[in-house]
Order: structure tokens, then C-alpha cells, then sequence
């Protein structure tokens, strides 16, 4: 019999059963792919991640939905830092700044740990490559069960074509909230164009201080809803940014944005986005993490 120490963590929010929930094992080695795929089934948070070693990084991470491996997940590196952290692994034994390079399958990522009573991480987004996307729109609004109106138009659908996801103008947070979509047909949807997400966001939020409120639907990868998406909040900075919506007088900026309430998840983040002197711009999220469930998991 195997065992195997498993930590399910709320990810972009510090209190217990808000965020994004996902399963960490910080000791995979021996696992199987087909075993991953059983443990994220088995978890059922829309990603569990499993840290490994690395030949070319300090470890490496790759992440399972309970229907097949994801490309990159931002709440579940999120909550493996966090995880490595409560653990004292990888030299983090006291508070301080820690920074990593992480291996996945989109390439190696860079993340800071900053270890204290609150410990906060900061995950580095990968190449951000945003570009406005034409889509057969009576497609799209059939299966979000929308209208045009609902669509705020004043800004531009796009794509990021790095990890294919679609972001969306809503016209409204009481359109965002009243959205119950067709999971078969934006499956259709997502498969015709070959988006792995979409991102439905609007300007309108819960908190004052707040940018930006988003749902994220991820049919291809089995997920009807995320609760808080971080792989998608980079890119939702840097699109705002490019379209006007924040200003930018110099070269870096901070956004708050949220997700989740409107599924009873509320996560909050802050998107810190900066600009080169060549005019491309990367990001970084920056939130913290709460363990709520730790134990064991047997294997044959």
C-alpha cells in the first residue's frame, strides 16, 4: 500500500471555503498519469496539482482536472506554493522572500513566495499574446442563452492565443450574474474555434475598489464553472490595459479583480501589470491561499 500526503487548499482568499478550491500533493514522485487522473477525479476540485522533481527547475508542477491534464493552472500553482511553504520544503523554513522557477508544460514559470503570518504568492503569468478574434457571433449567443445587447461592444473580444482563451465584454454585473449557458453547446463552441475558456468579464464589481468581475466557463476541460480563474487573470489585466479601460501614465500598475461570489466562491487578486521598454507588457497575480482539508491517500 502507497501513501500519499494530499492538502485540499482554498486558493485567492483567506478565508475557509472561498476561492478557488484545489487539491496539492507536495511529494509525487511514483505516481502515474493515469493515477494523477484518478486522484484529480477522486479530489473532484476542478484542478489538482502534483509537484515533482525537475531537472531544469527547482521542482516541477503539473496539474489534472478531473477529465484530463491542463496546460497551466493558476489557482493550483497558487495553492503549491502555499502548500510548499506550510511545509518548510524547499528552504523555506523561515518568513522571507522565497523566489522559484517552476517546470510545466507551457515552459518554466517564476514565482515568489512571501513567507510570514499571511503569506502571500506571487505567480509570474506565462507570455501573454492577446489579439481580436471574429467568431460567428449567433453561435456564441445561442449557446450562453444571451442576447447581442447583453455584449458590451464598446471593447473588443479576443483572444489569448497562448493558452486559447476567449475574453468577453458583459454588458453589467446583473447580465453576468443571470448567465446560465448550454454546457453542450459552447462545447461546440469551444471545439469549432479551439478555445479551451472562455472569460466573461465586466466592469461592474461587488467591491468599490475593484476593476473587473469575471465567470469563466471551461466545457474542453470538463469544468462548467471555475470559481476563480488564475491562469485567465493575467491576460484580463493586460486587456484591459491594451483597450483603455485602465489608464496607464507610467509603466507598472496594480488591479484588484474578483470572481466567485456569484457562485457562493468569493476569491479577490490583485493583477500587477508592467511594461517594457520595447511596449510589451507581462503580468503578475498576486493573492494568498488557506489549507482546509490534509490527510492521506492509499494507493495499490
Amino acid at each position: 500500500m502507497r501513501r500519499y500526503r494530499i492538502k485540499q487548499i482554498d486558493a485567492f482568499t483567506d478565508k475557509p471555503f472561498g476561492g478557488n478550491p484545489a487539491g496539492v500533493l507536495t511529494s509525487a514522485e511514483g505516481l502515474t498519469d493515469k493515477e494523477m487522473l484518478s486522484i484529480a477525479k477522486e479530489v473532484n476540485a476542478s484542478e489538482t496539482a502534483f509537484i515533482l522533481h525537475s531537472d531544469i527547475a527547482d521542482f516541477r508542477i503539473r496539474w489534472f482536472t478531473p477529465k484530463k491534464e491542463a496546460l497551466f493552472c493558476g489557482h493550483a500553482t497558487i495553492a503549491s506554493l502555499y502548500a510548499l511553504a506550510e511545509e518548510e520544503k524547499f528552504g523555506m523554513e523561515k518568513d522571507g522572500k522565497y523566489t522559484f522557477k517552476v517546470e510545466t508544460k507551457i515552459g518554466v514559470i517564476t514565482a515568489d513566495v512571501i513567507k510570514s503570518n499571511k503569506t502571500q504568492i506571487i505567480l509570474h503569468s506565462p507570455k501573454i499574446a492577446l489579439s481580436r478574434e471574429n467568431i460567428d457571433m449567433p453561435e456564441l449567443l445561442g449557446a450562453l442563452k444571451i442576447t447581442q445587447d447583453e455584449i458590451d461592444f464598446t471593447f473588443p473580444m479576443m483572444r489569448e492565443a497562448n493558452l486559447d482563451y476567449l475574453y468577453v465584454p458583459i454588458n453589467g454585473l446583473d447580465t453576468l450574474k443571470n448567465i446560465d449557458y448550454d454546457y453542450s453547446k459552447l462545447h461546440k463552441f469551444c471545439e469549432r474555434y479551439n478555445f479551451q475558456g472562455i472569460n466573461l468579464f465586466t466592469t461592474k464589481t461587488f467591491d468599490k475598489d475593484s476593476t473587473a468581475h469575471s465567470r469563466f466557463f471551461a466545457p474542453p476541460y470538463g469544468v462548467r464553472e471555475d470559481p476563480v480563474t488564475g491562469s485567465a487573470q493575467g491576460p484580463l489585466g493586460v486587456y484591459l490595459l491594451i483597450n483603455g479601460i485602465i489608464e496607464f501614465t507610467g509603466n507598472e500598475v496594480n488591479i484588484k479583480s474578483e470572481q466567485g461570489d456569484i457562485i457562493g466562491r468569493p476569491g479577490r487578486l490583485v493583477i500587477n501589470v508592467t511594461r517594457d521598454e520595447f511596449g510589451c507588457f507581462s503580468s503578475k497575480i498576486i493573492s494568498t491561499a488557506v489549507t482546509v482539508i490534509e490527510g492521506e491517500i492509499y494507493l495499490l
